[in-house]
């Protein structure tokens, strides 16, 4: 599935690499700046392990990637030839950059096994890079043009809480080819960096996504937090799709910042409630509290409710609410006890597990654990004592109080 902005874009880019494939009788790829295939010929000639995997993975390996990139193909300027790396079982290639003065669109191949091209095959190259560049000038030219009226849309959808005026929007979104009825929707958002143009990044991760994964359509709002939505029919497995995010951002923005996630698919008229999920996870992802680079709300257990009522009472007012215990902890600086109650409360006060998990002997353990009950007053076996603590330190962690690893009091 692809917008349909870009769908005719594609046919043309394909009519020109089939073209040049049938002239040369070699093999054709158009990859991206991060070599993540666009669009390939059919097969002609010889091809080699990289050009198999990458048409089938729709990657290049990344052993492959840093070989390439070190022999210069970032910063050519023009056309060049590419030697046979045999240990990464690459054939000789001719590459032509596709880019402008200010722009680098991607790298148009053409495998060579024998190191030679037909008398003015170069050329031939050169012309259709040329012609490439033009198209995807004048794409994302067209892309931008019609982001406006499609960010206003999608703006409306996501802010729409009024259950009944949300179809209204979808059938605006079905007009412009941008939705069906009964797809669903999973939103993402995460923060990020001000090394670039927020518009241009925004549209460079719509395009990397859409070439990623056709199976939805993908639409970003540029702005602090960015947000990406995923359309998709209601049938669609929803399992890697934040994977495919979390791949994409890193390959756009160069970092990987914390992304915050609605979950599971919901239907596309419950976008606002996707997009509220996606808001409060992404605070949650940014202390850390999912586990990983991308926090799934409906992975987030208890978490979500201490987001509500963060997103409601404020850090300053968060911090009312914290065991005075596990403040003056923090106040102290003692990151040693703070992780270990943690970690203990985590394994339900189980002793053997957390002196394995924290690497520490039993005995040490058992000295933190008295002081531990020094400093909180509490008899650490009493039930409401350990929810009053761990309620506390996450608490401690969503006022900005505390994060593994670092005390900021």
């Amino acid at each position: 599935m692809s917008d349909p902005v870009s769908a005719d874009f594609s046919v043309r880019m394909q009519v020109i690499v089939d073209d040049l494939a049938r002239a040369l009788h070699r093999a054709v790829l158009l990859d991206d700046e991060d070599l993540t295939p666009l669009t390939h010929s059919r097969q002609l000639g010889e091809l080699d392990d990289v050009r198999v995997h990458s048409v089938l993975q729709r990657e290049t390996r990344a052993e492959v990637k840093a070989a390439l990139f070190d022999f210069g193909i970032g910063t050519a300027d023009s056309a060049l030839w590419i030697p046979a790396f045999p240990q990464h079982n690459l054939m000789p290639r001719f590459c032509v950059p596709v880019r402008s003065a200010s722009e680098r669109f991607g790298y148009l191949w053409i495998i060579v096994p024998d190191g030679a091209l037909p008398e003015g095959g170069e050329q031939l190259a050169e012309q259709a890079g040329a012609a490439l560049l033009d198209i995807l000038d004048r794409r994302n030219a067209a892309l931008r043009a019609d982001e406006s009226a499609a960010q206003r849309l999608l703006m409306r959808l996501i802010a729409t809480e009024d259950p009944e005026q949300a179809p209204a929007v979808v059938a605006e979104l079905h007009t412009r080819g941008m939705a069906e009825p009964h797809d669903v929707v999973q939103v993402f958002r995460f923060e990020p960096d001000g090394a670039h143009d927020p518009a241009d990044r925004s549209l460079a991760l719509r395009l990397r996504l859409t070439a990623t994964d056709r199976s939805r359509r993908w639409y970003t709002l540029a702005g602090s937090p960015t947000t990406i939505v995923a359309v998709a029919p209601s049938e669609a497995d929803s399992a890697t799709t934040a994977d495919t995010v979390a791949e994409a951002v890193r390959a756009s923005y160069g970092s990987r910042p914390a992304i915050g996630s609605s979950g599971a698919a919901l239907p596309i008229t419950q976008a606002a409630l996707g997009f509220r999920q996606a808001s409060l996870a992404l605070s949650l992802a940014e202390i850390g509290a999912g586990g990983g680079q991308v926090s799934d709300w409906s992975a987030l257990g208890s978490w979500r409710t201490l987001a509500v009522l963060g997103r409601a009472y404020g850090a300053n007012r968060l911090v009312e609410l914290v065991h005075p215990g596990i403040v003056g902890l923090i106040e102290q600086g003692r990151d040693d006890l703070l992780r270990t109650l943690e970690t203990y409360l985590a394994n339900g006060g189980d002793v053997r597990r957390t002196a394995e998990e924290m690497f520490l002997h039993r005995s040490t353990l058992y000295y933190r654990l008295e002081r531990l009950t020094e400093a909180v007053g509490g008899d650490l076996s009493d039930g409401e004592t350990r929810f009053d603590l761990m309620l506390g330190l996450r608490l401690a962690r969503l006022a900005g109080l505390y994060r593994p690893g670092s005390t900021t009091v």
